[in-house]
């Protein structure tokens, strides 16, 4: 088998690390600058090239490139979703006719909206004298009350008085604001609350109506929707903070660095937990998800100066105003223009996310910072994927010389040898990206949250040096879901000391063919498989049926395996030689069956725990006595890691059929 199935694929795919969206304008740049190079060039001397500075620096200087990508470069401007005022009052205004109509949902809909939408306060004194922002977050507030949403009401009434609330409304915030404190059983802040508004109001019936609601007991039972980190099951790794130390890292020479267990792993052991080196969520995601937790947005408040992204609270948008979007917000309608892919983005990210100083730090230090030892494959790059990347990254850096990333104005588009060493870290990390980034998911299920037609949804993208770490079999042996941006790995199958710890880059054994697989892996990832999966060609899931089940030899340290059904349940095994009884593991193999269809029956009735709890015996079992391909323990594992993933990042937006 050649090095790659298919290479016209393997370059599709490539270029689709780089831009996804063939409606952007960045592969038409690419291509203008290989007509002007020609091909020689590309191939004779930018292809001779042997280190990414030599690449980055290449196309600014080099008589056959530099013209035209100077001029390109020069057109990157400002391009964003700026705020509008008076799309905020129009949605206020429906919102407040939804809400007395008593569609409650679509009138938190169109406050959101207005919110968003809503300017800086003070900024444009034409609307509500400047005050559009607290006034949208007023009418929010009072709605989110009604639908007994304390803790974000609260939030809202705060973020109101903040952005200076008319003082008319005040006696009254401060009278929500007691309520909501109250709800949540903070008396204490309930009561200055009251007692604030009612030396504010100057109405003595209003005074006996608030002397009502301080009185009034409310039932409220807040909702826990926050998913929690799991622990590890055993004591950090020491050279690996994020994961057990019944882990370790070996290299070989076809196989790179890969994970191994040390000590013997159970089904269902938590291995990492690792939160991303950086993670960016996609621009589809933007309405729906919060740009900075990744957490599904439910009264979403906005950038102050964009109205491109949201986030669920202010400690969110104050993290990233503090560090990435202070850089990125006003460019990101031409970044999304430009048809990149969110690899690319993430490449940004990773600079943008830092200060230069910790740059240029991270770049002379390079060589202690695990991201920057993780596989880039750029012995098998050809000539036009470097280039292809260096002008990726010519101009994410044109983008960071323009937001004011550097000292400079961004006046001069040819790089100083200070931004020249940020576009090789970009270089890097593009292609770095391609191979080792992971895709953020949530679970999405109906409103039941019955998993039976649950779907995957990505959400984004994050690098995880460590999860990085771990090669790809088609029959993994770990599972992975994510809390927010954070990535946790669990044990899918019992492993013993020095076993491979595998995880799955998509193609799996069950559903796809050896050759789809091959041809996947191959053109995505640039190795070929070598999993007994694929070795061995096991069948699909269907093809499964028609497998003989197998036992084990029980001969200690003996390998060897008895296909069923035997005439005779004990019998000489040919490769020890030794006789052995086989009727126990007979038996516990059918336990093992028994066992899985309880713990179907337990995922059906949505009795997660119960149902983990069941497959994760029943798989420890299974591995003991007998031994894979077997089609029951392969739907077992499928729902176990459905069960797993109800854990992790969800939602019951899916509509039923």
């Amino acid at each position: 088998m050649s090095e790659f199935v298919d290479k016209n694929y393997r370059n599709r795919c490539s270029e689709k690390t780089l831009q996804t969206n063939n409606n952007g304008f960045f592969m038409d740049f690419v291509n203008l600058v290989k007509e002007t190079a020609g091909e020689t060039w590309i191939q004779k001397k930018f292809g001779q090239l042997k280190t990414d500075n030599e690449r980055i620096r290449s196309i600014y200087d080099s008589e056959e490139t530099k013209h035209i990508v100077l001029k390109l470069l020069s057109n990157v401007r400002e391009v964003y979703r700026k705020k509008d005022g008076t799309i905020s009052i129009l949605r206020r205004l429906e919102a407040e006719s939804a809400f007395e109509s008593g569609d409650l949902n679509k009138s938190l809909l169109l406050y959101s909206q207005s919110v968003l939408r809503a300017p800086k306060t003070g900024e444009c004194n034409n609307y509500d004298s400047g005050l559009t922002l607290s006034l949208a977050l007023w009418g929010r507030c009072k709605l989110l009350i009604a639908l007994h949403e304390y803790s974000l009401a609260l939030t809202d009434v705060q973020q109101a008085l903040k952005e200076h609330l008319p003082t008319v409304f005040k006696a009254e915030a401060y009278w929500k604001m007691a309520i909501c404190y109250k709800a949540l059983k903070e008396d204490k802040k309930s009561k200055v609350a009251f007692d604030l508004a009612e030396k504010m109001l100057e109405s003595n019936e209003r005074i006996e109506e608030l002397k009502k609601d301080r009185e009034m007991i409310i039932q409220y039972l807040e909702k826990k929707d926050i998913k929690s980190l799991p622990t590890l099951d055993s004591v950090y790794h020491e050279q690996f903070p994020c994961a057990s130390k019944k882990l370790t890292v070996k290299s070989a020479e076809n196989l790179g660095r890969f994970v191994v267990a040390n000590e013997q792993i159970k089904t269902g052991e938590t291995l990492v937990v690792e939160p991303p080196y950086a993670a960016c969520l996609l621009p589809e995601m933007f309405g729906t998800h919060c740009h900075h937790c990744f957490a599904r947005l439910r009264a979403p408040i906005g950038c102050p100066d964009c109205a491109n992204v949201a986030f669920c609270k202010p400690a969110c948008r104050d993290a990233a105003l503090s560090s990435y979007h202070v850089h990125e917000c006003r460019y990101l309608d031409l970044l999304i223009g430009s048809g990149m892919s969110i690899l690319s983005h993430t490449a940004l990210r990773m600079i943008t996310q830092q200060s230069l100083e910790k740059c240029l730090e991270m770049y002379k230090n390079r060589s202690k910072e695990k991201v920057f030892s993780l596989c880039t494959n750029s012995e098998k790059r050809e000539a036009g994927d470097f280039l292809q990347r260096s002008l990726m990254a010519g101009f994410l850096l044109r983008c960071l010389q323009k937001c004011g990333y550097f000292s400079t104005n961004g006046g001069n588009v040819v790089p100083s040898d200070e931004e020249f060493v940020i576009g090789e870290l970009l270089l890097f990390n593009l292609q770095m990206l391609q191979f080792n980034a992971h895709e953020i998911f949530e679970q999405v299920t109906t409103s039941d949250r019955n998993l039976e037609g649950s779907k995957l949804s990505y959400i984004g993208v994050g690098i995880y040096p460590t999860v990085a770490l771990f090669n790809h079999d088609c029959y993994p042996a770990v599972t992975r879901y994510f809390v927010g941006r954070d990535i946790i790995i669990k044990a899918l199958r019992p492993l013993q000391p020095n076993d491979v710890v595998a995880e799955n880059y998509g193609p799996i054994f069950s559903r796809k063919l050896l050759q789809d697989r091959q041809r996947s892996l191959s053109s995505r990832y640039w190795f070929q498989c070598q999993c007994n999966a694929c070795t061995s060609n096991w069948p699909l899931m269907d093809g499964l049926e028609n497998v003989d089940k197998r036992v084990r030899c029980t001969s200690h340290n003996c390998t060897s395996v008895f296909t069923l059904p035997l005439s005779n349940n004990s019998a000489a095994c040919p490769k020890c030689k030794k006789n052995v009884k086989l009727d126990e593991s007979i038996k516990l193999l059918n336990w093992c069956e028994e066992q899985y269809e309880i713990g179907f029956e337990f995922m059906k009735n949505t009795e997660l725990c119960n149902a983990i709890k069941v497959f994760c015996e029943a798989i420890n079992v299974f591995h003991r006595i007998s031994c894979p391909p077997h089609r029951t323990t392969h739907l077992a594992q499928e729902s176990l890691q459905l069960c797993l993933s109800s854990f992790g990042n969800s939602s019951n937006t899916l509509t039923k059929k």
